[in-house]
């Protein structure tokens, strides 16, 4: 599926000039379970996410799925090797390779790491998951939007898995959409807080 995309900008002459821009939405896109059941997935080869990832008394067996702002500010954490089973949304790769590329780099090097089980899930390439900007709307509300939608479809599609994907972020606007949209959500704290061996992740976050 084709999107087009119209842009009126002025050149340095002073020129009114419209640029059109593709962008490509596929059918094709799988979730990064290994053992998915969906037909779309099992073609794929990707499939880095376990079918048995941690689990809580809050949110069962669980993926964590982080804004932008949770790698910026806790890259550290995220680094720690017992942060597993993490959907890294392309939104939030594109908002960090403009914010911050040493934590982008970072992020891709564990990903990069596959016993860590780390996915990078094409939300903004997906058909059912990208979403266009609405007029009068900032790329920072489009952006943390998009994520609400990826995290909405995943929530759906991982439900025959028995796993819950959980949006990490701090932005108390975005979460209190996403719980509204019936998204698992928390806070940076809460999502440590299931690591009650490892106390040390939470003095982490106030270092």
């Amino acid at each position: 599926m084709l999107k087009n995309k119209s842009f009126v900008k002025r050149t340095r002459k002073g020129n009114i000039v419209r640029t059109v821009k593709e962008h490509y939405l596929r059918d094709d896109i799988n979730c990064g379970l290994e053992n998915c059941a969906d037909a779309v997935c099992k073609e794929q080869t990707t499939k880095p996410l376990s079918a048995e990832p941690r689990s809580s008394t809050q949110w069962g067996a669980h993926y964590l799925v982080p804004d932008t702002n949770a790698f910026v500010n806790q890259i550290d954490i995220f680094e720690r090797p017992i942060i597993n089973n993490v959907v890294v949304l392309s939104t939030v790769l594109d908002e960090l390779r403009g914010l911050s590329m040493a934590t982008y780099n970072r992020v891709r090097a564990i990903v990069r790491e596959t016993e860590r089980h780390w996915f990078v899930f094409s939300n903004e390439h997906h058909r059912d998951t990208f979403v266009d900007r609405i007029p009068g709307e900032s790329p920072n509300d489009r952006n943390d939007r998009a994520i609400r939608a990826a995290g909405k479809w995943l929530t759906g599609h991982l439900q025959a898995a028995g796993i819950t994907p959980v949006l990490v972020t701090n932005d108390e606007d975005n979460l209190r959409k996403a719980k509204g949209e019936g998204i698992a959500a928390c806070r940076m704290d809460e999502c440590l807080g299931v690591y009650s061996e490892h106390p040390e992740l939470l003095d982490m976050m106030g270092s």
